[in-house]
């Protein structure tokens, strides 16, 4: 799949000097539900290229993740709930 060296790379980009032409815009994409649950990854990545780098219509977003985070779930979970409570 992807060696160290690769995944270096796509965290690199700095969205300050990236061609945002160049990003892959995932707004329309979709995922394709019929494909088995293995080859769904594959299948974004392949489509995406830079699973860590792409834009949204004319927004860039680049993915950073702390090893000391909280997961993805707990920090939804809690805005949800800030939300919720007007804050």
């Amino acid at each position: 799949m992807f060696t160290p060296e690769m995944i270096d790379d796509f965290m690199s980009v700095d969205m300050n000097t990236v061609d945002r032409d160049e990003l892959v815009d995932v707004s329309g994409f979709t995922f394709d539900n019929d494909a088995p649950q293995e080859q769904r990854a594959a299948l974004v990545i392949s489509s995406v290229k830079n699973p860590y780098c792409f834009r949204v219509g004319d927004m860039g977003v680049k993915l950073e993740f702390s090893n000391n985070a909280l997961d993805l779930q707990t920090v939804f979970s809690n805005f949800l709930k800030r939300k919720k409570s007007g804050l």
